[in-house]
């Protein structure tokens, strides 16, 4: 999946014809460079912060301090660097990519935040403020994150490789497509499930409440996935409502489902090495309802995420040089 799409090009040519010139002052720990407009490849020895309500497209900055988005506003900025850390805050987005993030990244009540093809090197986090956005996204493709660690709205990784634990706790969902995983998975309360599909984690993989479907490895029986997934430690999906599917998955510790309603589907290509506890019974199949729901998460983030990027840019580039 590549969002990296005509609008970026046109907006790269734009800066290009446009003939600016982009100038930094020194270097001032204390300052604070606004962005509303665009700008291009430069390097700014201060904080950054877009406006609220404002928008900012960056090709190619280096920013040598924090990135905060403020309430409202938009930054997408590509092919750059961020030194320090990025903080999204109520209904603003920050989208990068081909860009390394020095720090963490934190969505406060945003409407979302999407890496490609990017790095951060600490944790991706989504935190609930009070009248902040409850259906924002954090939204991961083909990135390296130091981990995830989401309160609030959906997560999304694919192709991406998370150097630690992943943590969702009362999130929307939780989908995680050919990616690794370096630590604990733990996926607690969501409201609309989430999948394991094609990937690998380095730890241990639980589900706990909320409502399904939870899909761990199953969607090989309907085409869905192509490959098994290859979980270091134990398997456990217990508490949860609306369905359970499990197939396909290689389990280096135990094979535990309980407590799931309905029963959860399991299915006889599941390798594991330690026990197996669990109510079940047989997997029928992946429903086409439950590929569906699944595949329905994806394409809204895309349709979400191409809206906003186009929006930024168009807005960014009609306000002007920023700097």
């Amino acid at each position: 999946m590549k969002l990296r799409s005509k609008v970026a090009v046109l907006a790269t040519t734009a800066l290009a014809v446009g003939g600016v010139t982009l100038m930094a002052s020194p270097a001032q720990a204390d300052l604070v460079t606004l962005c509303s407009g665009h700008g291009g490849a430069v390097t700014l020895p201060t904080d950054l912060a877009v406006p609220a309500g404002k928008n900012c497209f960056l090709d190619g900055t280096v920013i040598q301090g924090d990135i905060t988005v403020r309430q409202g506003a938009n930054l997408h900025i590509v092919g750059g660097e961020v030194q320090g850390e990025v903080i999204v805050q109520k209904n603003a987005y920050f989208d990068a990519s081909d860009t390394t993030v020095g720090d963490r990244v934190v969505n406060r009540g945003s409407f979302g935040t999407y890496l490609e093809e990017s790095s951060t090197g600490a944790a991706l986090r989504t935190v609930p403020v009070e009248g902040g956005n409850t259906d924002g996204f954090a939204f991961v493709v083909d990135s390296a994150v130091k981990s995830v660690n989401a309160e609030v709205g959906a997560v999304y990784v694919s192709g991406s490789r998370i150097g630690g634990a992943v943590t969702a706790d009362g999130v929307e969902y939780a989908d995680i497509y050919d990616s690794v995983v370096r630590g604990a998975l733990t996926v607690t309360g969501p409201t609309a499930g989430g999948i394991l599909c094609d990937s690998e984690v380095i730890g241990a993989a639980t589900y706990t409440g909320g409502a399904g479907p939870v899909a761990v490895g199953a969607g090989e029986t309907g085409g869905f996935c192509s490959s098994v997934n290859y979980i270091d430690g134990d398997l456990s999906v217990t508490g949860v409502g609306g369905g359970v599917y499990v197939d396909n998955n290689i389990v280096g510790g135990d094979l535990v489902t309980s407590d799931n309603s309905p029963t959860a589907q399991v299915g006889d290509n599941n390798r594991v090495r330690g026990g197996i506890v669990t109510e079940e019974v047989a997997l029928r199949s992946l429903a086409a309802a439950v590929t569906e729901e699944f595949e329905a998460h994806e394409e809204n983030l895309v349709e979400e995420v191409e809206t906003a990027r186009a929006e930024t840019i168009d807005e960014a580039m009609a306000a002007g040089p920023a700097f």
